[in-house]
């Protein structure tokens, strides 16, 4: 059981870590911005992995994923010690040391570098965070070659255990790109559709779950979750690409987890949805509609087209 102070730390970490790495990026975005507003090309360039492993490698957490308060803004390559290298030619942008504990300050992604792969409006920038340690080469300003070994993966920063966490981001558009989009088949092969495992009601004092094939009761419209999962080949525990949900045929929620902007001071899907629009938890909203509904209609995809869908036929108890 984790106590009240201990939340309250872990919740702070997990905001100082998204303001830092936005101002962070925001900051060196000025230089790169353009009167007109540039947008991310549909085929954007191939990167290559930025880990070396061997081909059973898979990735442990993808891009969009619940992160208790906020979105995962790009993918973990779990392992240490791990070779880090460079997925296309650019330049060091940044780098800190910061070898702290797991759950120390100042954001929490302990040794970090962040490299700048400049393709004119259409630049884009990666980043690499919990390392254990840095190449001779990795200094500011420094010319990076593909393939170029840039440090080796770790457990630095708040981190649950060691791996390299992948981040690509657009600093024309605010945007975190998802990495997948870039990357080959070698480390993400997935074969399975997403599945869904519960469903949950977010009540004044508690979160209860529910059997949605059972009548079971909702006095209020209080809002109505359910557990979706993918998987890859094996056991991997990854969130879903794309959702929808239609209550009696009618659409309530569509959205994916291509790219994440940073929008009004909060991080926000494509769609416009902010963290809280889609996640309780680890779970995916149905919205607070659901009391009203004869039928509830969701369908999950993974970024392989491989899907889920199903129609709910409830019985609510509304008193």
């Amino acid at each position: 059981m984790i106590d009240g102070a201990a939340k309250s730390r872990k919740a702070q970490v997990h905001r100082m870590r998204r303001i830092f790495l936005f101002t962070l990026l925001s900051t060196f975005a000025i230089s790169a911005q353009n009167k007109e507003k540039p947008t991310v090309q549909a085929t954007p360039a191939p990167y290559e992995w930025p880990a070396e492993k061997d081909k059973k490698y898979q990735i442990s957490s993808t891009f969009g994923e619940s992160r208790i308060d906020h979105f995962h803004n790009g993918i973990d390559l779990p392992g240490e010690g791990s070779k880090v290298l460079a997925p296309k030619d650019g330049r060091v942008l940044y780098r800190i040391n910061s070898e702290f504990t797991p759950g120390e300050m100042p954001y929490g992604g302990g040794n970090t570098l962040i490299l700048d792969h400049g393709d004119g409006s259409n630049a884009t920038w990666s980043g690499y965070m919990h390392l254990k340690t840095f190449a001779d080469a990795v200094i500011k300003n420094a010319p990076i070659a593909k393939g170029e070994k840039l440090g080796t993966s770790g457990n630095t920063g708040h981190s649950g255990g060691p791996h390299l966490h992948f981040f690509i981001y657009h600093p024309g558009e605010r945007a975190m790109l998802n990495p997948l989009l870039f990357l080959n088949d070698l480390y993400y092969r997935d074969t399975k559709p997403p599945e869904a495992k519960e469903w949950g009601v977010l009540l004044a004092d508690k979160f209860a779950n529910v059997n949605p094939d059972k009548p079971f009761r909702l006095s209020a419209d209080y809002p109505v979750y359910i557990f979706l999962q993918d998987h890859g080949v094996g056991k991997e525990r990854w969130g879903v690409f794309e959702y929808k949900v239609r209550l009696d045929e009618k659409e309530v929620i569509s959205t994916k987890f291509d790219r994440i902007f940073f929008k009004e001071g909060a991080w926000s899907l494509a769609t416009g949805h902010k963290f809280e629009d889609i996640f309780y938890r680890n779970l995916y909203a149905l919205t607070p509609q659901v009391r009203r509904a004869k039928k509830v209609s969701v369908e999950a995809k993974d970024l392989k087209g491989n899907a889920f869908s199903k129609t709910f036929e409830l019985k609510i108890q509304q008193n």
